[in-house]
Formats: C-alpha cells, sequence, structure tokens
C-alpha cells in the first residue's frame, strides 16, 4: 500500500507527463474526432434558395404568412466514460513498468484531452476484489482527482470481471457516451457484453499489453506466477519449445481477441507498457475520422 506521499509523488509525474502530451498533440485530434455528433433546434429564419426543404417549419409558416425553416446548432458537449481494468494480470510489466501503470497513464489522457473540450469525463475501475464508479465531472481541475482514484483504487468486497463491469455500464449509463474500455482483454466470455454496450454507446477498447507476454526470454531456470490463478510454476525458460509453446498461447490469445474487435467493427488501440502511447492513441483516433466520415 502507498504513502500518502507515494500517491502524491506519482500523481504529480503522470499528470505532468500527460498535460504535456495532450497540449503537443492530442487534443485538437481529440476534437477533431469526436465532435459533438447531435443537433439542438436554434431559431426559424426565413427560407432562401439553397435552404433544405426538409427543414421547412410549416407551423411557423403558417403564423407567420411566409416559408420559414428551422436552424440548428450541433451539440458539442459529450458524455465519456472510462472503464479501467486493474484487475490481476494488469500488475503485470517487464522493463518498462506495470501495465496498470501505462492503462492509468492512458486514462489519464484521454479525460484530459476530454475535460479540455469541456466534455464530461466518467470512470469504472474495477478489478477481482471489487469495483467504483467515479460520476462524470466537468472541468480541467478535476483532472488530479480521477488520477488519485485510479491510483488509490483498493477495494475489499465484490467480485468483478470485465464481462460483469461491460454489462453494469451498460445497464448504468442511460446517455449515449462515448466509451473507452482500457483492459488487456485476457478475461474470458466479454464479447456479448461488448456487443451491448457498443449497441447503445461509442465504444473505443485500448489493449494494453508487454512485451514479455509475446516472448519469454531465456533466464534459464525460473519462477513463474499465473496472476489469474496465483499459482506458481517452475519452469526452464531455455528450452526453445517451452518459448514456442509460450508464443503461440499468446498469439492465440491475440487471434481471438482481434477476432471479437473485427466482428464487432470496433476501432482499437494497442499500447505498450514500453513505448510511447501518444502515438497509437492519435493514430486510433485519425482512423476513427476515416471510418465515420
Amino acid at each position: 500500500m502507498m504513502e500518502l506521499e507515494d500517491f502524491l509523488r506519482k500523481l504529480r509525474h503522470i499528470e505532468f507527463r500527460t498535460r504535456i502530451k495532450t497540449q503537443e498533440a492530442l487534443v485538437g485530434t481529440y476534437h477533431s474526432t469526436f465532435k459533438g455528433r447531435g443537433m439542438t433546434f436554434s431559431e426559424c429564419k426565413p427560407y432562401v434558395e439553397g435552404d433544405d426543404v426538409r427543414y421547412i417549419d410549416w407551423n411557423a409558416s403558417a403564423r407567420q404568412h411566409g416559408i420559414f425553416v428551422k436552424q440548428f446548432v450541433e451539440e458539442r458537449e459529450l458524455s465519456v466514460c472510462v472503464i479501467l481494468d486493474l484487475s490481476p494480470t494488469m500488475r503485470f510489466g517487464s522493463i518498462g513498468g506495470r501495465k496498470s501503470d501505462t492503462a492509468i497513464e492512458a486514462m489519464a489522457i484521454l479525460a484530459m484531452s476530454a475535460l479540455h473540450n469541456n466534455d464530461k469525463v466518467g470512470l469504472f475501475l474495477f478489478n477481482e476484489t471489487g469495483m467504483k464508479y467515479v460520476p462524470q465531472v466537468k472541468g480541467k481541475q478535476n483532472i488530479p482527482r480521477l488520477i488519485l482514484e485510479a491510483l488509490r483504487f483498493n477495494p475489499d468486497k465484490g467480485e468483478h470481471t470485465l464481462s460483469s463491469i461491460l454489462a453494469k455500464t451498460a445497464m448504468l449509463m442511460k446517455r449515449r457516451s462515448l466509451v473507452f474500455v482500457i483492459s488487456d482483454f485476457i478475461g474470458k466470455d466479454y464479447e456479448q457484453p461488448l456487443q451491448l454496450l457498443k449497441h447503445h454507446h461509442e465504444v473505443i477498447p485500448i489493449v494494453v499489453s508487454d512485451p514479455m507476454e509475446a516472448n519469454m526470454p531465456d533466464l534459464g531456470f525460473s519462477m513463474i506466477e499465473d496472476v489469474s490463478t496465483q499459482r506458481r510454476y517452475l519452469v526452464d525458460t531455455a528450452d526453445p519449445l517451452f518459448r514456442a509453446y509460450y508464443r503461440e498461447q499468446f498469439q492465440h490469445r491475440m487471434s481471438i481477441q482481434n477476432n471479437i474487435f473485427n466482428r464487432n467493427r470496433l476501432t482499437t488501440v494497442c499500447i505498450s507498457t514500453t513505448e510511447d502511447i501518444l502515438v497509437p492513441i492519435a493514430r486510433a483516433f485519425n482512423r476513427h475520422i476515416s471510418h465515420v466520415s
């Protein structure tokens, strides 16, 4: 358990890194990618040649003895929700730090981008022992609070999986929202709740990985732990057959994961514990613009 001083030091570090990154490259990209989708009625104006006849207001035209058309303005404000997976598999990390640290930084970048655009941001946190929902907030002054909520998250009751959290989010979020799901997606049976969530909201999965998950280095005889079962195994990492099996298992999991995302036509973001996460996030936003335009 981190002491308060450790929390604050880590908070300042993450906030400083994300502030520089979002101000440099991402805020403008976020704005152009996720501009308001809806339109709100503004006023009626006299019809002029070229106006869309579908927007003629016949009641106003009859009252004012002329032809009047409705004008609309774009709804700029978006409702954003970030689902942040802090379960045991997310605590794995090699030379670049833990996946959970990378996930928290990604959450901070997305939240900062949204709050800079005056959007509302809510946060779902979960691990194997519980969950917490941080209600939607507005304003850049709330960025440290969201980061601190993630750093201090340590529930002691309940049991939640990615599948159950996706289902709960779909049930709780009434207004159509932009939902970022930050996870390694190692959990099972999440496709159906993901489909349900996508039916009501715009969903972007952000997949967090670590290079050692794909390739086990030669470390000789080593004790490894399955973080999902907490069982330990003594293995010979120098054995090429073991390393080949390890690599095949990772590729199999990635294949299943990619098939799920492709079937549901989701724009996905892949980030790593050892790389700059801003580049793939910005690249995915640009892909998203092409997809929806």
